[in-house]
């Protein structure tokens, strides 16, 4: 599953950060590949079953240099509700982000983040052990919301998604496949080539 998505987010340096745990913890693994981050202005975390849409390297770079202190959830379906209402209008209005709402989960199939935002909200979740899930948090969607919400943080999705998440495996935290027909797990607006938006 692997190879296919290396693949698809070249030329950007890639590095496949693999984790298991029993039950399954996506928090744990998401904590992983934000530990020891390389030099960079960026880091994107991308889930293994995504599917980036063509042209994915040069538009991230494009949202990456008109975001330099907000990540970017390059992914967004049905849900969170208030997160897609405010990105159905964006769309409307030709407008390329629309803001996270506060009281939302963050979707985090594939967050770009700048990389001190990243080390920031490592260090937080790190100094504040009372996260969702107690005393096991598993998830990063609502650990990162979290943070948004407690430290008052501005989270951007793009509009249209740069990613799908076609949901043909079941999740780590034990939800069946929908095959895509579950729109809470689908991209809301897909771009089918990134370039095709300006991003600025």
């Amino acid at each position: 599953m692997h190879g296919p998505l290396v693949e698809a987010l070249a030329p950007l340096e890639t590095t496949v950060s693999l984790h298991s745990s029993t039950p399954g913890n996506p928090w744990m693994g998401y904590r992983q590949a934000l530990t020891d981050l390389p030099e960079c202005s960026h880091v994107l975390v991308v889930q293994d079953d995504a599917r980036p849409c063509a042209n994915f390297a040069a538009a991230a770079e494009k949202i990456a240099e008109a975001n330099e202190d907000v990540p970017v959830c390059l992914f967004l379906a049905y849900l969170p509700r208030v997160t897609a209402s405010n990105a159905t209008r964006a769309m409307k209005l030709n407008q390329r982000y629309a803001d996270v709402n506060f009281r939302d989960f963050v979707p985090a199939i594939a967050i770009l983040w700048p990389r001190h935002k990243a080390e920031e909200m490592m260090a937080w979740t790190e100094a504040n052990p009372k996260l969702p899930g107690n005393p096991n948090p598993r998830s990063d969607d609502a650990i990162i919301g979290y943070w948004m919400r407690r430290t008052r943080q501005r989270l951007r999705v793009s509009v249209p998604s740069l990613v799908e998440h076609p949901d043909l495996v079941p999740s780590l935290i034990g939800r069946r496949a929908a095959w895509g027909k579950d729109r809470g797990r689908v991209a809301l607006f897909m771009a089918e080539d990134g370039l095709a938006y300006d991003w600025s």
